[in-house]
């Protein structure tokens, strides 16, 4: 009954209700699922991006109140910061990104669906892959150099372990 009183408030009304917000557990959450929620937050209340990866994302259109937030969405936005140092996220260029991959033979199975995208195409990154779909280059860049995504056999190997676990949980 929860999740669709916050659907009806945010299609409805275009503003999210307090218990709306605070849905969603932050346990589980990956790097990138907690700078998605962050930003959705800003987003929703027209804060002006102006990183590439944000702007990529979540447009580059801003209208006011231009990213104030009121006092429950500070609140999830905080929490939501606390979150990511303790995982220990990088922010940097373009906003939070997981970890490294993680040392070939390692399994994936601790990974969300979103973290093993991550790592699957940042081996092909490594490589460079040229990226053509926005999250990638949102994620990545462009790319684009030699041998332009061409795996040798460890990153294929790694690329392969990755997808098995995607398959195994369902991940699209």
């Amino acid at each position: 009954m929860r999740y669709l009183l916050s659907f009806l408030a945010v299609f409805l009304f275009g503003v999210s209700a307090p218990f709306a917000v605070q849905a969603q557990s932050l346990q589980g959450m990956s790097c990138y699922d907690l700078w998605f929620e962050r930003n959705r937050i800003y987003a929703r209340n027209g804060y002006c991006f102006k990183t590439q990866k944000a702007r990529s994302v979540f447009g580059a259109a801003c209208f006011a109140p231009y990213g104030r937030l009121a006092r429950f969405e500070q609140q999830r936005v905080d929490d939501i910061r606390r979150q990511e140092r303790y995982l220990g996220c990088v922010q940097g260029s373009g906003g939070v990104r997981p970890q490294p991959v993680p040392p070939q033979g390692q399994g994936y199975g601790g990974m969300s669906c979103n973290d093993l995208w991550y790592a699957r195409n940042a081996i092909y990154a490594s490589n460079g892959h040229c990226f053509k779909t926005r999250r990638g280059r949102a994620a990545f860049g462009p790319g684009c150099f030699a041998p332009y995504g061409r795996l040798g056999s460890a990153d294929q190997r790694e690329v392969d372990a990755i997808l098995g676990q995607e398959r195994i949980m369902g991940c699209r």
